[in-house]
This record gives structure tokens, sequence and C-alpha cells, in this order.
């Protein structure tokens, strides 16, 4: 029987365990951006003086590896934007789907926002990502107040 579910920070050392993940989600790398954005976040643990991993970032581990992932950051108010925390990047592995992976990671977010007094949780998404919606619609996520506009060029 496999163990359970285990969320916990992430530390350094997670991030090759991360882009393996995220590879065999998307089948191939996110962007060539990709290393440097999760090294963005793990390597301010390198730190002596750091008491606490990276904020808001943390993995799921079953038997001992990583199943799953989500990567946010603080967001303060510019240019109109509220006060909360953005989440970034969150993949679980296929095998873990409907597991409740997803969740626990999404509530551990919302556990860092609390003890810090962070009053909301956000995510951007494209329109058509509508099973990344759905599931943010199934943890407690609406539509923002903040509206974004684009135009083509």
């Amino acid at each position: 029987m496999p163990d359970a579910i285990v969320i916990r920070r992430m530390q350094q050392g997670d991030a090759d365990a991360v882009r393996t993940l995220d590879g065999q989600i998307l089948e191939g790398d996110r962007s060539t951006t990709w290393d440097l954005l999760v090294a963005r976040y793990l390597e301010v643990s390198d730190l002596e003086t750091l008491i606490l991993p990276p904020w808001g970032c943390h993995v799921a581990e079953r038997d001992r590896k990583i199943v799953g992932f989500i990567l946010a950051e603080r967001q303060v108010p510019v240019y109109g934007l509220p006060v909360g925390a953005r989440i970034v990047a969150i993949g679980v592995h296929p095998d873990c789907r409907r597991m409740g992976v997803g969740r626990q990671l999404v509530d551990a977010l919302v556990e860092d926002c609390r003890a810090l007094g962070i009053p909301e949780v956000y995510s951007v998404l494209r329109t058509e990502d509508v099973r990344d919606t759905a599931f943010l619609a199934s943890c407690g996520f609406s539509e923002s107040r903040v509206r974004l506009l684009s135009r083509d060029v």
C-alpha cells in the first residue's frame, strides 16, 4: 500500500524533481525560462540567515517522491492590484490526480496566507484553461474583482 500524501515546504534540492514532474505533466518543458523561475524560488534557501524556506512554495510527496508542487508569490499593492498571493504554477503527477493532492497544495498556500494576514489568493488563467478554472473553483475560487484586458498585436 502506498504511503499517504505529505505536503511540505519546498526545499533546495527539489528543483530537479519539480522540473521533471512538470515535464511529465506537459510532455515537455514549459519554456526556456522555467528553470530560472524555479531557481528564483529556491535560491533564497541557500541564505544562511533564512529561517524559513521560500514562502508559498510547497511540494506533495508520496512514497518519498515528489508528485505535486505549487509555486506562489506575494502580491504587493502595485498598479491597483489587491494585496494577495498569486499562484504562479501548480502541478500534480497524472497518476495522482483525483486524490486531493492539488487541493492539499492550495490549502497549504491558504494557510501560509492566513498566518501572515494575506486576505486573498488568486491565479491568472487563460480563458481556454477550463480544467484549471474548474479545479480552482472546486477549491473555493471565484471570479476576481480585478479584470484583465488584452489586445492582440
